[in-house]
């Protein structure tokens, strides 16, 4: 009797709903992208957010974390796709924010930029390609998985950076929603509370492959304008310039959409003169996808160089940050620093096939095949800046890789 018993318990357990013991989901409601933090200027916010059903929503925007005294902006577009700009904030000042969209509530917070020119101290962080890795890289690799995307995150949140510079590769295919939803799920803390700046990686454009974005732009704010092709940046003293490597993936792949005469360089080059003239600004940063110089399986791209680093020395570029490699490379080359930090979760190899200083024509100062990100402290008239190996295996714990000021 015990038997049939158990039998049929069991036979009425399967029948349940599968959501019952977490092993899926019924159709859903609420945040199926948790918010967003972009676009953060001296008065404004962005915030994207997506969600399961269609549907309008409520930002409430307050000084502190209980939400006394808020201020809410009714979002009246029924859709499941939202991305909300909040304007008339104070500059450098910590905010509190709560969202409700499709029966769900979500909390965060984030801090307006300073002004232009100010030289109060503050902090950002670098870090690029914390997409999944295909099974080929996994052959190889000694890290990369979810764990260690999520264990770069929570590193790079104890260092509370005012924003973040993430140098494409997202994820492995901007064609798939499943990736994006991962990244998203994945940096939903991080991203949720500190503004983001997005460089193009090749993988946003189809998985590498195709000619034009797919699916990303749906879920990013560019600073101004209406376009995530290329844009620029001021916060204080620092002038940030972010340029797109397009679907390109090999230093002999076409870069034309980057040469001399093309709209992005003319942007690039009129961008950089009137930032090199600018009393307001005393640091000068570039961020895109793809290295200029690299020791490891891309190699140095001799296109990039003849198109991009005549401007950088020309308009005092101090420091060029990329990716595209899975691992950290500090090189130099006629006074301006290349930072390639590319290991926010993609696959580390054990043994990358290169990786001696006559693999590139600039000058290697360090290289490490290793998770990573860089903390760069803006100072007045330094830039501190310290790169950070990450444990791995699912562990946040951190270590130095090389500090330098410039």
């Amino acid at each position: 009797m015990k038997k049939i018993v158990l039998i049929f318990l069991a036979l009425s357990l399967l029948l349940l709903p599968a959501h019952v013991f977490g092993w899926g989901k019924d159709p859903d409601s609420g945040f199926r992208v948790n918010p967003v933090i972009q676009a953060v200027t001296t008065n404004s916010v962005g915030i994207i957010w997506e969600t399961y059903n269609s549907d309008t929503g409520t930002v409430e925007i307050a000084l502190n974390p209980d939400m006394d005294g808020s201020v809410k902006t009714k979002v009246n577009d029924a859709s499941a796709n939202h991305k909300v700009v909040i304007e008339g904030l104070t500059e450098a000042t910590q905010y509190y924010y709560r969202i409700k969209s499709d029966g769900d509530t979500s909390t965060g917070s984030f801090k307006t930029s300073l002004t232009n020119g100010s030289r109060f101290p503050f902090r950002l962080v670098v870090y690029g390609d914390s997409r999944r890795s295909h099974w080929a890289e996994d052959i190889y690799s000694k890290y990369g998985d979810n764990d260690d995307h999520l264990a770069v995150c929570q590193s790079i949140s104890s260092y509370s950076p005012d924003f973040l510079i993430h140098v494409g590769d997202y994820v492995f295919s901007g064609s798939n929603k499943g990736d994006i939803y991962n990244f998203f799920s994945v940096e939903k803390e991080l991203l949720g509370n500190i503004s983001l700046l997005a460089a193009y990686g090749n993988h946003e454009f189809a998985g590498g492959s195709g000619a034009d974005n797919t699916l990303f732009d749906n879920y990013l704010i560019p600073p101004k304008g209406d376009s995530f092709a290329w844009y620029s940046y001021n916060y204080g003293n620092l002038h940030v310039l972010i340029l797109n490597t397009g679907a390109a993936c090999f230093a002999t792949d076409n870069y034309d959409h980057i040469a001399p005469g093309s709209p992005q360089y003319k942007f690039a080059e009129d961008d950089l003169k009137a930032a090199s003239t600018d009393s307001n600004i005393d640091h000068i940063i570039v961020a895109f996808h793809n290295p200029l110089y690299s020791v490891t399986s891309f190699g140095d791209n001799e296109k990039l160089q003849q198109y991009l680093e005549p401007l950088f020395t020309q308009y005092g570029v101090k420091a060029v940050f990329t990716g595209h490699e899975h691992d950290y490379q500090h090189t130099e080359k006629y006074g301006v620093h290349y930072i390639l930090s590319g290991g926010a979760g993609s696959s580390i190899f054990t043994m990358p096939w290169k990786g001696q200083q006559d693999d590139t024509k600039a000058n290697l100062i360090k290289f490490a095949p290793v998770l990573n990100y860089v903390v760069i402290d803006v100072n007045g008239n330094s830039l501190n800046i310290e790169a950070r190996k990450v444990q791995g295996n699912g562990n946040s714990t951190s270590s130095v890789i090389e500090s330098f000021t410039l």
